[in-house]
Order: C-alpha cells, then structure tokens, then sequence
C-alpha cells in the first residue's frame, strides 16, 4: 500500500513540475510577444513621412548661429520637448545640446536617421545635418519614458535656406510674368 501511495505522490509531483514548467514558458512567451521596440515611432501609430511647409515666415530658427553650426539646447520632459517645434534652414548644420529633465529619454528623427539618448540632468551633444528638402519631419522620444512615452512627439521644422529662398522668390517673379 506504501509503494501505491508513493508511486501516486511521485506522479503528482511530476505532473504538477511539468505543469509549472509550462506555465513558466507560456508567460515568458507571452512576455516577449507583448514586448516593442520603444524606438520604433511605427509602434505608436505615428507616421514617419516628412510634410511639406506651409507658412515658412511665422517660423524663427532654433537656437544661435555658431561658426556656420546651428547650436541649440533640447531638453525633454515627459512628455515633450523643448523648444517646439525645433527649426532648422535646410542643409544646416545642426548640434543640439541635448538634455532630459526628469526621467531617460532618447530623441528619434527617423526620417534622417538621427538618434540619441537624453542623458538626465547633463548636456550632451550630438549633431546632424539638416534635410536638404524644406519641409516638416516627426520627432519622437526614443526611450520608454512612463504612460504617455506612445504620444512624446515634436517636430522639426526645415526652413527652404536662403539660398533656396532666392531660388524660389527668383522662379515665381519669373512665373508670374
């Protein structure tokens, strides 16, 4: 009767750590599978393409003129950042002197493929060039951030260069005639 019982404990236990072990390997799954990528702006239900400019004189460039380079201090909050929007003239050199104020954020443009992380409570600096093609370009927040990190967003606003702006006040003289 002992040998009955045992075989019985043994059974169970064997079926209650196999049943254990799947439990364990059906959460991690399911873990993994509810998991993104924070620094896919595409995850959030935000588009990525660029939009054309509007009104380019109710815009001022961002920051200060340095040496040819656009230098400008970008900090993050949650759940924005500032200044907003950042405007840059196309072709421009641009280092932003970037900074999160409360919590790890990242800052994505993807259509330029620009990223970096926000170090918390220090400057960091990091640089790019400015799209050449005038227009408006989605910026989102890199790095999971609390409740709100889907809809940190920004925009940087690419002013046609003054050399465009030439350009393009000299076509339409000559289309108006």
């Amino acid at each position: 009767m002992k040998k009955q019982h045992g075989n019985l404990y043994r059974a169970t236990g064997t079926i209650g750590l196999i049943t254990l072990l799947a439990l364990t390997l059906w959460s991690q799954y399911k873990q993994k599978s509810n998991e993104h990528d924070h620094s896919d702006a595409l995850q959030h239900g935000n588009t990525i393409a660029s939009a054309p400019l509007k009104d380019t004189e109710k815009f001022i460039p961002s920051g200060a003129l340095n040496s040819g380079i656009r230098i400008i201090d970008y900090d993050a909050y949650q759940y924005r950042f500032v200044p907003e929007p950042l405007v840059v003239y196309a072709g421009e050199s641009v280092e932003l002197r970037l900074k999160s104020n409360d919590t790890k954020h990242g800052v994505m443009i993807p259509e330029i493929n620009f990223s970096a992380e926000m170090p918390l409570g220090k400057r960091k600096i990091a640089t790019f060039k400015a799209p050449l093609k005038a227009g408006e370009y989605p910026i989102f927040c890199s790095i999971f951030c609390g409740s709100d990190h889907g809809d940190m967003r920004g925009k940087l606003i690419v002013l046609p260069s003054p050399e465009q702006k030439g350009e393009i006040q000299h076509e339409q003289a000559h289309s108006n005639n």
